[in-house]
């Protein structure tokens, strides 16, 4: 058990910069996930962590040791990939008891035994012992997999898209037994995805990485709900957050948000109006999630369906306080069994809006949206960051 620290780290193959300047620290025990797209250098930053891969720049700390210059067998880093790596002609014990009979490890068989048979039950496989890989279903195969690297009670775990390759019903029921092991584990924990669903669930905090550039670190509800700018707004959602452009302008000294094309428009919130009075933004990008859209009328919503944009602005000052009514026309509905997602044209932005499953509507059909004003994010349009966090920065 140790904390890790990545200090200025820089990874060039050839022409092509993998890893740009990260510093991250991950504490003793920690759950750390990295977050990004494919090619964003998340393997590639494990790999300059376990010593497969050399830093052209920075240094590496596992506990107070500068492990630069450590072979990787001395790192006491155990690491697993998405691929299962089983030795077919092996059993399942015999697969757990591998990593323990390798010369630097120095085991009696009973200490092997120990070991194999305690992460056996953890993860449920120990009535599994006897079988060989090609017995076993993907879910086994991946939790055998997962007990090769807990055998050896290293300093810290990385584990590289360990479920990414499993159908969708396997990785949820997966990640659900991932979520129950964190407490079994007991050690510092490095794990990589593309999926953002894996990081909420699995993470103490969340590393969002980029092109090979650290984004943003932070806890899941950091993460999500106060994100550092737009790549990291977008990297977590699904449908993705709705973005749309427009121009700051000043109205009875309110500052309000007008997009391009002047089919949307909103007051900016209160709690922005500092920030962006700081930034001295002339344009603006507003983004808002799609639960954070009502259909005008709907079930449960209590607003008048036949209102208009208009009309419903005309409303008491109590009824639309923080709201902004937007009128647009259905480009698409999709039923998605317990919820649908409804696509909108507006002007020229097309905005996805959460509903119900048992949500009607036909496709061109006029429709009113209510935004929730004091849920939206702005970002500046040119540096792409949260402008919220303008104050804190």
């Amino acid at each position: 058990m140790a904390s890790l620290g990545l200090y200025n780290l820089w990874k060039r193959f050839g022409k092509i910069t993998a890893v740009k300047g990260l510093t991250l620290e991950v504490k003793d025990k920690e759950f750390m996930v990295l977050l990004g797209p494919s090619g964003a250098g998340k393997t590639t930053t494990l790999k300059l962590i376990a010593g497969v891969e050399k830093p052209n720049d920075g240094y590496i700390m596992i506990g107070d040791k500068v492990v630069n210059a450590t072979e990787p067998h001395r790192r006491n880093i155990a690491m697993a990939f998405e691929t299962y790596a089983l030795y077919p002609h092996f059993t399942v014990y015999e697969n757990l008891a591998f990593p323990l009979r390798a010369p630097g490890m120095r085991l009696s068989a009973e200490e092997i035994d120990r070991r194999v048979r305690r992460v056996a039950e953890v993860l449920n496989i120990d009535m599994l012992f006897d079988r060989k890989p090609a017995e076993l279903s993907n879910g086994q195969k991946q939790r055998v997999s997962l007990g090769r690297t807990m055998v050896r009670e290293p300093n810290v775990f990385l584990l590289d898209e360990p479920l990414s390759h499993l159908d969708a019903k396997l990785r949820h029921h997966m990640r659900m037994e991932f979520k129950r092991l964190e407490s079994s584990l007991n050690t510092t924990v490095v794990y990589v995805t593309h999926d953002y669903l894996e990081a909420l669930a699995l993470a103490d905090r969340i590393a969002v990485i980029n092109q090979g550039e650290l984004q943003q670190v932070g806890t899941p509800d950091e993460i999500f709900n106060r994100p550092a700018n737009q790549f990291v707004a977008t990297a977590l959602g699904q449908p993705e957050i709705n973005l749309i452009d427009g121009d700051i302008i000043t109205e009875s000294g309110v500052p309000v948000f007008v997009a391009v094309d002047g089919e949307f428009r909103l007051e900016v919130p209160r709690a922005l109006r500092a920030p962006l009075g700081k930034k001295g933004l002339k344009k603006a990008r507003v983004g808002v999630r799609p639960f954070d859209i009502r259909v005008a009328g709907a079930r449960g919503w209590g607003v008048n369906e036949t209102e208009t944009g208009a009309g419903a602005m005309r409303d008491s000052e109590e009824d639309r306080a923080g709201k902004a009514f937007v009128r647009g026309r259905v480009y698409v509905f999709e039923s998605l069994g317990n919820k649908g997602v409804l696509t909108v044209q507006v002007g020229k932005a097309r905005l996805s809006v959460l509903t119900s499953a048992d949500f009607k509507a036909n496709v061109d059909e006029n429709i009113t949206l209510e935004v929730d004003c004091n849920k939206i994010m702005m970002f500046d349009p040119e540096t792409t960051g949260n402008i919220a966090l303008t104050m804190t920065a």
